[in-house]
């Protein structure tokens, strides 16, 4: 990708066009949630994006079915560990 001036622009995957086309808004920032901090728990999450549990728990849910995110290991010890 080329920005106005034709210089080469990348981001953090390597130059993959990452498309999130198929999430809504909650979604997209609790993907950039668990992609800044791996340990971050569904209450840091509703606390930093300003959404209730069950806002927060349906995302998580949606990003588990369509494959972005899995969850390794306990509630208590675990990480998220981002797929795609």
């Amino acid at each position: 990708m080329y920005d106005k001036e034709g210089n080469k622009e990348g981001n953090k995957e390597g130059n993959k066009d990452v498309s999130y086309s198929d999430l809504n808004e909650t979604q997209k920032v609790i993907l950039q949630a668990i992609k800044n901090n791996p340990n971050i728990t569904k209450r840091e999450i509703q606390e930093k994006i300003g959404k209730g549990k069950t806002a927060v728990d349906r995302g998580i849910s949606n990003l588990k079915e369509k494959g972005y995110i899995e969850h390794i290991g306990s509630n208590r010890t675990g990480y998220w560990k981002i797929l795609r």
